[in-house]
C-alpha cells in the first residue's frame, strides 16, 4: 500500500463512519458508536498512559502532540490534563470532524499531514503520544512515523508509542514454559576490552510450550567477574522462527567484552525482553571463560543473526472485504528499539496494553527522546 492509498482509504472511512474506523467495535458499524460514550474511551486511555508516565515521576510537559489524532478522542481527553495539545491525521476528513468535536477552543488545534513529513520544525513538542495507529500503516511509513515522531519532540520529551508487535499466542509464557537447554559450539576465549566476539549455540525448547514471536523472547548474554555480575545486559539474538517443544535452532550471538582486563565468565541466558530472565526461573544457562586482555585479538566477526520469519495469517493481516481496507501491520519490538536506540533516544519502559484487541500481542513504549 503507497502513502497515497492509505491516504485514500482513511479520507473515506472518515467521511462514511469516522468513529468505527477508529474503534472498529463490529457491534458499532454502520454509525452506530455514541459520541459520548466514544469520547469517553479517550479518557480511559490516556489515564493509562498518565499512569505509566506517573509510576516513571514523569509528566508530559505544555505542549503535546496527538498523533493519528481521528477525530479528536485522546486530544481532548489529553486537553483536561495538560495547556496545549495539537492533534495531526492523514485525513483531512477526520480533521474536519475532530475541529467539529473540540470543546477546548484554542487549546486544542487540529493539523491535516500528508502521510510523509509532519508539518512541524524540529522540537515542536516536549511529548507525543500515538495509540493505536501505526499498525495501519505499511512498514516503510511506520519506520518515517517512527523518525518523524522523534524528530518533532524536543530533546529530553517524551514519546508513548503503542503498536501490536505479533498476533496474540494461545500460549501465555508463564514460568513453566521458560525451559531452555543451551549447548555452547563456538566462542572465544580471550578478547580484548570491549572487544566483539561472536558464541555458536544450539538453543532446545524444553518446556510444555512452542516459543512464538509475540513472546520477544532473545538469546543474551551477562559477564561475571569473581563470581559477581558485572554486565547484566550486552548481546541479543532474535529467535528465527517458531520454535516447539523438543525443537532445537542454532543461534549466533555477538557479545562485547567488559573494558577492564581479567579473567571473566561468559554466561548464556534467554530472556523474554523487559519481563524475566530464564535462569531467574530455573532454566539452565551455559558458560564459556574468557580471558579480556590487551594482548588478545578480536574475534572475526561474522555475525548474521536470522531475519525473524514473518508469522501473520494474512487472514489477519487484512481483511477488506470487512474493514474496508483497513490493514494490519504488526511492528516487531526489537525493530521500535533499535530504530529509536540509533537515533539516540532512550527506551525508559515498556508496557504490554491490549488496546489492540484480544488477537494482538500489544506493547507501549515509554521513550525519552535524545539530543541530535
Amino acid at each position: 500500500m503507497r502513502v497515497s492509498e492509505l491516504q485514500a482509504v482513511w479520507e473515506k472511512l472518515g467521511n462514511d463512519d469516522p468513529l468505527w474506523a477508529v474503534l472498529s467495535d463490529p457491534g458499532r458499524k454502520g454509525g452506530r458508536w455514541d459520541i459520548e460514550e466514544f469520547m469517553a474511551t479517550g479518557q480511559e486511555h490516556v489515564d493509562y498512559v498518565r499512569g505509566l508516565l506517573e509510576r516513571h515521576e514523569l509528566t508530559f510537559g505544555e505542549r503535546v502532540l496527538d498523533f493519528g489524532c481521528g477525530v479528536g478522542r485522546l486530544s481532548q481527553a489529553l486537553a483536561a490534563h495538560v495547556p496545549h495539545v495539537t492533534g495531526v491525521d492523514i485525513a483531512s476528513s477526520m480533521i474536519d470532524k475532530a475541529r467539529e468535536l473540540n470543546s477546548f477552543g484554542d487549546k486544542v488545534s487540529y493539523e491535516h499531514y500528508d502521510g510523509r513529513l509532519l508539518p512541524f520544525e524540529d522540537g515542536s513538542f516536549d511529548s507525543a503520544m500515538s495509540l493505536i495507529v501505526v499498525q495501519h500503516m505499511p512498514p516503510a511509513v511506520q519506520l518515517s512515523t517512527m523518525l518523524e515522531l522523534n524528530r518533532v519532540v524536543r530533546p529530553g520529551g517524551l514519546l508513548v508509542f503503542q503498536a501490536p508487535r505479533a498476533p496474540r499466542s494461545e500460549h501465555p509464557l508463564v514460568a513453566e514454559n521458560c525451559r531452555a537447554e543451551i549447548t555452547l559450539l563456538e566462542g572465544p576465549d580471550s578478547l580484548p576490552p570491549n572487544g566483539i566476539g561472536t558464541v555458536l549455540a544450539t538453543v532446545t525448547n524444553t518446556g510444555p510450550a512452542a516459543w512464538t514471536p509475540d513472546h520477544d523472547i532473545k538469546f543474551a548474554n551477562h559477564w561475571f567477574r569473581d563470581g559477581e555480575m558485572v554486565v547484566r545486559d550486552d548481546g541479543r539474538t532474535e529467535l528465527p522462527r517458531k520454535v516447539s517443544p523438543g525443537e532445537s535452532v542454532e543461534l549466533e550471538l555477538a557479545v562485547c567484552a567488559p573494558d577492564e582486563p581479567g579473567q571473566y565468565e561468559l554466561v548464556l541466558d534467554m530472556v523474554e525482553e523487559f519481563v524475566a530472565w530464564w535462569s531467574d526461573h530455573g532454566s539452565a544457562v551455559a558458560r564459556l571463560g574468557v580471558t579480556v586482555g590487551e594482548d588478545a585479538r578480536p574475534s572475526q566477526l561474522a555475525f548474521s543473526a536470522p531475519e525473524p520469519a514473518a508469522q501473520v495469517d494474512p487472514a489477519i493481516a487484512g481483511e477488506p472485504d470487512e474493514t474496508e481496507g483497513i490493514e494490519m501491520h504488526p511492528v516487531p519490538a526489537p525493530l521500535v528499539r533499535s530504530v529509536f536506540e540509533h537515533m539516540g533516544s532512550e527506551l525508559l519502559a515498556t508496557d504490554d496494553y491490549a488496546i489492540a484487541g484480544p488477537e494482538w500481542a500489544s506493547r507501549t513504549y515509554l521513550i525519552r527522546v535524545g539530543r541530535r
